[in-house]
């Protein structure tokens, strides 16, 4: 089982199945079998006139390649929705990315901390909060799932935009000094 599977895929989708902490009534619509290899989501949630479209990536190390992969999979047409009809996604459908940490096998005593990526997503939208508002609203992207030690915290999209607006005005501060903004702006997430 490869790491996103392990830390981001399989504790979301736990969280989504137990009603007590998603507050909904959610099944599992479609999750790969083969991991690396498949084509489709990382998970399809779905509920009464709600479906969730979720790219999931696992941070460790470098950040970089894991916020190509959420950015793109949107326009990707090899990512169809699990559907009856021959549609590629009906109109209930949002993505969401859910970005994930946690042990990796063989390194227990490591633990990759989420609060130090907040800083990370910070800097990357503030390149161009304008792209990311278009982005989200035409592409339907509405939330982002952190997923931390199985634990998951759920932010909308515009509202993470909206915080960075808060956020640039630190941009020439000291990388210590955007970390700790960054985590007094995301405090209050609360990981059930």
């Amino acid at each position: 089982m490869n790491p996103e599977t392990k830390f981001v895929v399989n504790p979301l989708e736990k969280y989504f199945l137990d009603y007590k902490r998603s507050g909904a009534k959610w099944r599992t619509k479609n999750k790969p079998k083969y991991e690396s290899s498949a084509t489709g989501w990382d998970l399809q949630m779905e509920r009464k006139n709600q479906v969730l479209l979720i790219e999931a990536k696992y941070i460790r190390g470098s950040s970089a390649s894991a916020f190509a992969g959420l950015v793109v999979a949107p326009f990707s047409s090899k990512r169809p929705e699990k559907m009856k009809s021959k549609k590629t996604k009906s109109w209930a459908a949002v993505i969401c990315w859910a970005i994930g940490c946690g042990y990796e096998k063989g390194n227990r005593n490591k633990k990759y901390k989420m609060s130090g990526f907040y800083q990370v997503l910070f800097d990357f939208l503030i390149r161009n909060l304008e792209f990311w508002k278009y982005y989200s609203k035409t592409l339907k992207v509405k939330y982002i799932y952190f997923i931390d030690n199985k634990k998951v915290a759920k932010i909308s999209f515009d509202q993470i935009i909206n915080l960075a607006r808060r956020y640039e005005i630190s941009a020439n501060k000291t990388l210590h000094e955007r970390r700790l903004i960054a985590e007094s702006l995301l405090k209050d997430l609360k990981f059930k």
